[in-house]
């Protein structure tokens, strides 16, 4: 018996996964003190285990919420719900959450300057999405219109 890989298999093993990384980032909320303690050991500069913490906490917690957002997306295509402006707002809410995790690494730079490297990846990533989301919202868009046409 052949096994076909298809959309809804692809569409259940991305919602699994994005379940995954939830529970893992809640995880991860424990372990931020642990990790931070163990930079300060091995960075041979100067401390910044406060700052640092602050930084993955809020990190995380704006992650989690980006992921969950992503989570709905992902049930609202599930449900056969493409062009609707909830997915636009799923959109728009993670690229926020995207641009302020840019801007909590960027804060970071003043004490390491490796952390720009987190803060530009991430502002990209919002970029990307606001792009997708005003794609997404020119569809949605059209669709009422074409729903509105005789």
């Amino acid at each position: 018996m052949k096994c076909k890989w298809t959309s809804d298999n692809s569409l259940l093993l991305t919602r699994v996964l994005t379940l995954a990384v939830l529970f893992l980032a809640a995880a991860a909320l424990f372990c931020i003190p642990i990790i931070t303690e163990w930079y300060d050991a091995v960075s041979e500069q100067k401390p910044i285990r406060t700052v640092l913490n602050i930084v993955l906490y809020a990190s995380d917690l704006t992650g989690m919420f980006a992921v969950w957002e992503l989570h709905r997306l992902l049930t609202n295509i599930a449900k056969q719900k493409l062009f609707v402006q909830e997915n636009v707002t799923c959109f728009r809410l993670i690229s926020w959450c995207c641009f302020a995790v840019a801007a909590i690494w960027a804060v970071l730079t003043f004490w390491r300057l490796l952390a720009l490297f987190v803060a530009l990846i991430a502002a990209f990533a919002g970029l990307i999405l606001r792009v997708l989301k005003n794609l997404l919202e020119q569809a949605v868009a059209m669709r009422e219109e074409n729903d509105y046409t005789i």
